[in-house]
């Protein structure tokens, strides 16, 4: 899981860097043979090296935005009822606004500091009680990597019972 999450790298990869980890860690705690724990003391330093590798070399971690993020509906500040759909939107340089997700680049959701699962959709369905809510959301790559800068955008809900639920909106 550390080597999908830190690094850009195919799955395969990751799953091959992640038993060299924990596959040469559990040779050196669990066999007695001196020759075998120094085997699999080197193959979990050999995976640690390329997770490590992978991480300051990924492109994601030094690349800008392909373009900002905003949340166009519900509006900033807005009162609704539940439930509630986010649509978040990119922001080209040019003003016009584009579905903010797609192979390429999905969505974090924060709520209220909270983070839920990651997105590729840009109509985001958010399970919000009643009361004041902080909504942020993220620009992320497919291996959950943050753009540098981030594309981040953060509003403030509202959730009244009884009140309209937000429609979807358009981009």
């Amino acid at each position: 899981m550390t080597a999908h999450i830190v690094s850009g790298l195919p799955l395969p990869l990751q799953w091959g860097l992640a038993l060299l980890i924990f596959g040469g860690g559990l040779l050196v705690f669990a066999v007695r043979r001196s020759l075998l724990r120094v085997a699999g003391g080197i193959a979990a330093l050999c995976g640690a090296g390329g997770l490590i590798a992978s991480w300051v070399l990924s492109p994601a971690l030094i690349v800008a935005a392909p373009y900002a993020v905003q949340i166009v509906s519900p509006p900033p500040g807005a009162d609704v009822g539940v439930p509630v759909t986010l649509t978040v939107c990119g922001v080209q340089a040019s003003g016009a606004l584009v579905p903010a997700t797609s192979s390429q680049y999905y969505l974090a959701v924060i709520v209220d500091g909270v983070q839920t699962p990651t997105v590729d959709v840009w109509h985001v369905p958010v399970d919000l009680s009643p009361g004041r809510h902080s909504v942020q959301v993220e620009l992320v790559s497919p291996s959950h990597q943050a753009f540098n800068p981030p594309a981040t955008f953060r509003e403030t809900i509202t959730v009244l019972p009884g009140a309209a639920p937000p429609g979807p909106g358009s981009c």
